[in-house]
């Protein structure tokens, strides 16, 4: 339910044959994250049985799905069209983590997105994922995965028949899904280092 939670289940762990592999936000800008963090580091520090997973933010983990805009978008659709700078937005934001921030990249991303100005960079993931999503089946916030990243095309419990989006043709199912979000965003390289 939250990180103070993690670190307490962590604590509880025993060397019982299992192998536990916990991801965990490590958003280096979040002073309640790098807390928890280290908190989560000591406690798991003598277990040899329990691996962290080094990823930013859940939601950093969809940002930097390299086909995330294809897969809720359509072609032509509108609703790209309008979104068109949250897109930029977006490029700027996963560059910027994945590479390191420039004062130039930062001053263009509160530019194109205001909301950046006084959050720290797991916020801004968050609020941009969800303004990305918003009203389509892939919608995504704190509280819930969108309902098309997790199952399989055209299963989305309240979808009208003019929602398309950019999978509409192709048609994937929800294994065909985790597949391509694990091999083409940054759980890719973040499961390699535990050797997953």
């Amino acid at each position: 339910m939250n990180n103070s939670r993690l670190c307490k289940a962590t604590s509880k762990i025993e060397l019982d044959g299992n192998q536990y592999y916990i991801l965990m936000d490590t958003a280096a800008d979040n002073p309640n994250i790098i807390r928890e963090l280290s908190r989560l580091k000591k406690v798991a520090a003598d277990k040899k049985n329990v691996l962290i997973v080094d990823i930013h933010s859940f939601e950093y983990v969809l940002l930097s799905f390299e086909h995330l805009i294809e897969w809720v978008f359509a072609e032509e659709d509108e609703l790209k069209n309008k979104r068109e700078a949250l897109i930029k937005a977006r490029e700027l934001l996963v560059e910027m983590i994945s590479i390191g921030a420039t004062a130039e990249k930062l001053t263009e991303m509160k530019t194109i997105f205001p909301y950046a100005t006084n959050h720290n960079s797991e916020q801004i993931s968050g609020e941009l994922l969800l303004a990305i999503t918003r009203n389509t089946g892939f919608e995504t916030d704190k509280k819930r995965l969108g309902e098309c990243f997790i199952n399989s095309c055209c299963e989305w419990s309240v979808r009208q028949n003019d929602d398309i989006c950019g999978l509409n043709e192709s048609r994937l199912t929800a294994e065909e899904k985790k597949k391509e979000l694990l091999e083409y965003s940054v759980l890719k390289t973040a499961l390699a280092k535990v050797g997953l």
